[in-house]
Parts: C-alpha cells; structure tokens; sequence
C-alpha cells in the first residue's frame, strides 16, 4: 500500500500529492492507480480525478493524459475522513433522493386514491338522484289517477253554491286574517248583521252568477254590479272555498 502525507503544501516537482483540494484519494483496485477525486457524482457511485501515483509506484505529472474516472464501489480510499464525509454526502443525497422520491410517490397514491373516492362519491349521489326521481314518477303516475278518480267523484254540485250565504261570508270577513276578523260576540253579531244586510241590499238591484265545470273542479264567479266587484270562489272536494275578487271595469 502507498501511503500519501496529509498535508496542506506537500508536492513533489509541483504535482499535488495530498488530499488538500481533492474529494477523495484513493487506490483504484482495477487499474492499480492511486487517484486524487476531485469531482463526485451526485449519487457518489463515480468519481472524476488526475492520477497521483501510478500502478508501478510512480509519482506523475499533471496532465491531461492523467485525468481518469473510477468507479467509487472498485475503490479503496487513503483518506478516511474525507472518504467518510463523501459517503455521508452521497449517502445523504442518495437518502434525499429516496425520500422525495418516496414522498412523491405517496403525495400521488393520495392524489389518486382522493380522485377515485370523489369520483365513487359523485356516481353514488348520480345514482340516489336517479332512484329518487324514478320513485317520485312512480309515484306521481299511480297517484294522479287515484287523485283524478277523488276529485272528481267528490266535486260539489252546481246546486248547492249558494251565492248569497258566500257572500255574506266575504262581506263580515271570514275570509280575511285572523288578526282582522272581528273579536268578541258583539264585534262578531254586529259583523254578522252588517253583512246579512249589505249583501241583501245589493243582491236586491241585481247580480250575476256563473259556474264553469273544469273535470275536476268547477270556478263560480258572482257579479255584483252595486258593489263594483265580482267574487270568485272554486269549488273542489265538496267544498267552495273563496279565492279573490277584481273591480268590474267601468266602461262594462
């Protein structure tokens, strides 16, 4: 083994013999050469440098033809601690190396597992809105023949709108808000005997009643010129049931 003094300044005939300035020196088991590394590669497995003794035991001259590049794993280093924090550097960029390079890995496993999950999620609500409309098909189709079927069968006759009792009912406000209709027995008497005679005067000049059959429901409107309006009720499930009124048009 040939053994190179660890020295700052040691040279023989200008030629760096020393570990000051190289990465590694060590013996290149293959060739026989002793070599000073001066550059690694990133993962450490290569080594580029000039050729500081050679096989024979022969110090040489600083030249082109002495540059070589070795492989790191072929190698025996002469120079521990620099050999040692070349190995730590490789073996930290190689460990960084893995670890992003794992990390990667993981972020798109997540990536693809969230893409896969999110998708499940949208085809499974896709599939509930689907069930969910077929059902209320179902049910709207088996239904509007039943309701078809009842509200026709349950339809109040024509017979049995009584135009002045309805309007005796709009006039003391049965139909208005409960916040509005008349509180007490007095208020309510009083409200009562009110519209029994406004309604029986009015009626008493002349009135207009009409009733459209529409399938299964019918509309009777009531016109009462004195008042300037007409009435709507429609009449539905056995039971007329008080909808609005409108200003009868002046020029009518």
């Amino acid at each position: 083994m040939i053994l190179i003094p660890h020295c700052k300044s040691y040279k023989l005939r200008n030629i760096p013999i020393c570990d000051e300035g190289f990465e590694d020196i060590v013996l290149d088991r293959i060739e026989g050469h002793v070599v000073g590394i001066q550059v690694l590669t990133s993962r450490g497995e290569a080594g580029r440098g000039i050729v500081l003794v050679d096989k024979n035991g022969k110090i040489c001259a600083n030249n082109d033809d002495d540059i070589v590049t070795v492989q790191m794993a072929n190698t025996t280093s002469f120079a521990p601690s620099v050999n040692g924090s070349s190995q730590r550097r490789s073996s930290s960029v190689r460990s960084s190396s893995s670890t992003m390079s794992s990390t990667n890995q993981i972020v798109d496993t997540i990536s693809n597992e969230l893409l896969i999950q999110y998708g499940l999620m949208a085809i499974g609500a896709l599939l509930i809105l689907k069930l969910i409309f077929t059902a209320l098909n179902m049910i709207i189709l088996f239904a509007l023949p039943v309701i078809h079927l009842y509200a026709s069968a349950n339809c109040p006759s024509n017979d049995t709108f009584d135009a002045k009792k309805e309007l005796k009912r709009v006039m003391r406000g049965a139909h208005l808000p409960e916040e509005h209709q008349p509180k007490g027995l007095f208020e309510k008497g009083l409200a009562k005997l009110t519209s029994s005679i406004t309604t029986e005067i009015a009626t008493s000049l002349g009135y207009e009643i009409r009733i459209n059959d529409y399938f299964v429901a019918k509309m009777a409107s009531v016109k009462v010129p004195v008042t300037g309006y007409e009435y709507y009720w429609i009449g539905m499930f056995d039971r007329w049931r008080y909808m609005g009124q409108r200003e009868i048009p002046t020029n009518t």
